[in-house]
């Protein structure tokens, strides 16, 4: 493992705004939020008072006879589609890794998956802490070093 340091800080591929890397709920990995707490951005020059939600959208278009756009907003929202057109879930420039390919462990023949403290089978799921005592690879902070 080349790495002691995971990188915190990104920013959105879309809107640019400064994102940090958070935990997941179920404290297994990490995921990326906006610094603000948000996942969800908005375009500049949006009007006030714009609908807020997809509902809102729908009856704006049917009363305006916009039946193309009313139809591909139907279609997204009833595929489960909830943000609106103005809107973009954050992507945060993924810093390159800096860990060695050939410090991955395999499990099942595919590369293990980095998570805190631990590398997790892409297949069943198992989670394989290594033998940090015995000097095994951490996957955010080297070679022998605990998390």
């Amino acid at each position: 493992m080349t790495t002691k340091e995971l990188t915190t800080r990104s920013e959105c591929t879309i809107c640019g705004i400064l994102m940090r890397r958070t935990w997941t709920d179920d404290l297994t990995d990490y995921t990326w939020r906006a610094v603000d707490g948000t996942i969800v951005g908005t375009a500049e020059g949006v009007p006030a008072g714009a609908p807020t939600n997809t509902p809102e959208l729908l009856e704006l278009l049917a009363e305006r006879g916009d039946m193309h756009s009313y139809s591909t907003v139907l279609a997204r929202y009833q595929m489960g589609h909830l943000d609106l057109p103005w809107e973009h879930i954050h992507r945060a420039i993924e810093p390159a890794s800096t860990i060695d390919p050939r410090d991955v462990p395999e499990c099942h023949g595919w590369p293990m998956r980095a998570a805190p403290g631990a590398w997790i089978c892409r297949v069943d799921g198992t989670i394989n802490r290594r033998d940090l005592a015995a000097g095994g690879q951490h996957p955010q902070l080297g070679p022998g070093l605990q998390g």
